[in-house]
């Protein structure tokens, strides 16, 4: 009888266990081993060091709207161990005027105003702390928050601050009583004590800030806000992230060569124009890779008569380095070339004719397209035109998101 009742024992204990792996709640798979604050006497106002990506989980207005809201976020950081802020704006309609259907009785438009009057104060809790939108655990909170019930949101539509809670129960009785989940409504927003031009994606990616992370004088240093582009240098293929297919990888030697030829120009050029005293700097992408010359925050100004025109030093770069003007010192021009970047430069002369008599109707003439020698055996044609474009910078969310 002993031999029979022996393997018993571990199986009543794996019974056991088991429903305590199953209480788990779904927020605290993904919590973080260090207790967040929740003290009922903390500050958790929302400030511009947290997100910037967070949830939205509910909105109070209204009498008891502040209590209520910082009923929820203590409730979520206590018990839940999660950053919740409040964060509280003030919405004015006064000058949002809105025209409605029909005619008042002196035949004018019909006024339409805010039934909550000329300003609405709302207070909102958000929830979290990430990088982008598309972060893994945000969705898993995200999911996690629309089905919670926290005790904080149990009232009834008629004694609680939250936003739509008649709508929700309106909702419910139709349904047949079955109600959804207060804060079901919840989303992925950005902290919206951040600047707009904080979410704008202006920065390159982290692949390409990593490609040109080696370079001592990369565009990405350049300390104000333009640049002039006199070079650019097509690679003919495309490199792919750590993300790509294996064989979305594997280009043709001669591809990969011709980008690395695109590379090593446009590092030549830059520690040439170095040498001679100009402000140079190169960058490094995918597709291709570039020289500019010069930091400007204001690259033209107005003349008397209303007209556009570039300011002194960007005259100066242009007049330089474009084919439109002919300017000798640090770059050769016609007879010394040798006879593989005399075709490279017709060509592209020939093209940029094409381009111009399509839009204008006539052929440009007088361009002498310009050439850098950075040593005895080597000539390398520059743009055409040279452009001034903003200087790439590194995005701070890209970083973080490539951190993670």
């Amino acid at each position: 009888m002993r031999k029979l009742l022996a393997p018993v024992v571990p199986l009543m204990c794996l019974v056991a266990v088991a429903p305590l792996a199953l209480a788990e709640t779904p927020w605290q798979m993904f919590a973080p081993v260090d207790r967040v604050e929740s003290g009922p006497e903390g500050d958790y106002t929302l400030s511009e060091t947290s997100g910037p990506w967070m949830v939205m989980a509910a909105t109070f207005s209204g009498m008891g709207a502040e209590d209520q809201a910082r009923a929820l976020v203590l409730e979520l950081r206590r018990e839940h161990n999660l950053k919740a802020y409040i964060h509280e704006m003030t919405f004015d309609h006064s000058s949002d005027e809105r025209l409605g259907r029909g005619v008042d009785r002196y035949g004018s438009p019909l006024r339409m105003r805010y039934q909550s009057g000329e300003q609405n104060h709302e207070i909102a809790v958000l929830v979290g702390d990430f990088p982008n939108i598309q972060d893994r655990e945000a969705q898993k909170l995200l999911d996690a928050i629309k089905k919670m019930r926290p005790e904080a949101l149990a009232g009834s539509p008629g004694t609680t601050a939250q936003n739509l809670a008649a709508e929700r129960e309106y909702i419910a009785r139709i349904r047949g009583g079955h109600d959804a989940p207060p804060m079901s409504k919840a989303f992925l927003t950005r902290n919206p004590i951040l600047p707009a031009e904080y979410f704008k994606p202006k920065g390159v990616d982290p692949f390409v800030a990593k490609m040109n992370s080696g370079a001592e004088f990369t565009v990405l240093k350049c300390p104000k806000k333009y640049t002039v582009k006199i070079a650019t240098f097509e690679g003919h293929v495309t490199l792919q992230g750590s993300f790509s297919s294996s064989g979305s990888r594997n280009k043709s030697k001669d591809e990969g060569e011709a980008l690395m030829e695109a590379a090593m120009n446009a590092h030549n050029i830059t520690v040439f124009l170095r040498s001679k005293g100009w402000e140079a700097y190169e960058f490094h992408d995918r597709t291709q890779s570039y020289v500019t010359v010069g930091s400007f925050d204001t690259v033209a100004t107005r003349a008397a008569d209303g007209s556009i025109k570039p300011t002194r030093n960007v005259d100066i770069i242009l007049r330089t380095f474009g084919a439109a003007y002919k300017t000798p010192d640090a770059l050769s021009v016609g007879e010394q070339l040798p006879e593989v970047d005399r075709k490279r430069a017709e060509e592209v002369v020939r093209q940029f004719n094409n381009r111009f008599s399509n839009q204008h109707g006539q052929i440009a003439t007088g361009l002498q397209p310009k050439y850098i020698q950075y040593d005895k055996d080597n000539f390398i044609p520059l743009d055409i035109n040279p452009e001034v474009i903003e200087a790439p910078k590194q995005s701070v969310t890209s970083a973080y998101a490539w951190g993670r």
